[in-house]
């Protein structure tokens, strides 16, 4: 249970900092990882970016001091808003009422909760992996900036962001990038087009690529990724929905009883040739690990530069 109460320390420190300046970098360390780690674990788990998660508790407790009757001005300025022009548009967004009109008496508030983490019992479903050492990969391909951390893995599990993936990939097919991409492959990678996902810094990129040594061509770009060992899951489905149903089954239920912990920033979607939308058809993650040292019960994430990516949420 070590590493869910890290976790739950992190949404400790972020409820008693909603006011002023949060250091997410801090509130990472108490989950034991990056922040970049953290972000994505946990848009993962929750099913929403961290950032929004904050930017709604923040409006939620903003509504409860209006309701008490203290002034717009003062709730703005303590919930980081630098005016009450920008507090009352992002308020308005949230809970569609006004900041002025949540004062008055009766006035319907909706409150989003805060969350914790806690594990569930499961596992009815085999989730097949195994581990693969594999040595440094040179990747070529086309990016999609994605903004922050989890943003890019956000993507993968709303409809919204599926959609838009789902354009990112029909535009490459149709301007014959992928086919392009798929001639420099060379074998020194996983086989097939890659998807690949990639944090740095607090933002993140998805990209189409594929593992190749040759000249990449002037219209895509290229990352390395150092030599390590992967543990590779098999996904069997249509690869939009099988893809994210499989990360979050890789964070709540492999991850903590594994014996492995994450290491690094970048995470590898493998697509063989075929039909990308049918009910049988297989493809992989690949997601970059090291062996937990012994004794330590809560998974850390190792931060390996230039490598990748549950536990349920709750209301509490």
């Amino acid at each position: 249970m070590g590493w869910i109460e890290g976790l739950n320390d992190a949404m400790d420190y972020i409820e008693a900092n909603l006011e002023g300046d949060l250091d997410l970098a801090h509130a990472a360390r108490l989950a034991a990882c990056t922040e970049g780690q953290f972000r994505r674990m946990f848009s993962y788990i929750a099913g929403i970016g961290l950032m929004e998660y904050v930017r709604r508790r923040r409006i939620s407790r903003a509504a409860l001091d209006l309701s008490r009757g203290e002034r717009v001005v003062d709730v703005a300025v303590r919930y980081g808003y630098g005016s009450p022009t920008a507090f009352n548009r992002a308020f308005r967004d949230a809970l569609g009422i006004s900041p002025s009109e949540a004062k008055r008496p009766g006035a319907p508030l909706s409150v989003f909760p805060r969350l914790s983490f806690s594990l569930t019992v499961t596992g009815a479903e085999p989730l097949p992996w195994r581990i693969v050492p594999w040595g440094g990969m040179r990747l070529v391909g086309v990016s999609l900036p994605c903004g922050p951390s989890e943003a890019g893995l956000l993507a993968q599990m709303v409809e919204e962001g599926r959609e838009e993936l789902g354009r990112f990939w029909g535009g490459a097919s149709r301007s014959g990038s992928i086919d392009a991409l798929l001639a420099l492959a060379d074998g020194s990678g996983p086989e097939g087009v890659l998807g690949v996902n990639v944090s740095e810094g607090g933002e993140s990129s998805y990209r189409i690529a594929v593992a190749s040594s040759g000249e990449a061509p002037g219209w895509a770009d290229e990352i390395h990724v150092p030599a390590g060992t992967w543990a590779v899951f098999d996904c069997t489905g249509p690869c939009d929905v099988a893809t994210a149903e499989h990360y979050r089954r890789i964070f709540s239920e492999w991850l903590p009883s594994s014996g492995y912990e994450l290491a690094g920033d970048v995470s590898l979607e493998v697509y063989p040739r075929g039909d990308f939308s049918s009910r049988g058809y297989r493809s992989e993650i690949w997601m970059p690990v090291a062996r937990r040292p012994r004794g330590v019960t809560r998974p850390s994430f190792c931060s390996t530069r230039g490598m990748p990516r549950g536990a349920r949420a709750g209301g509490r």
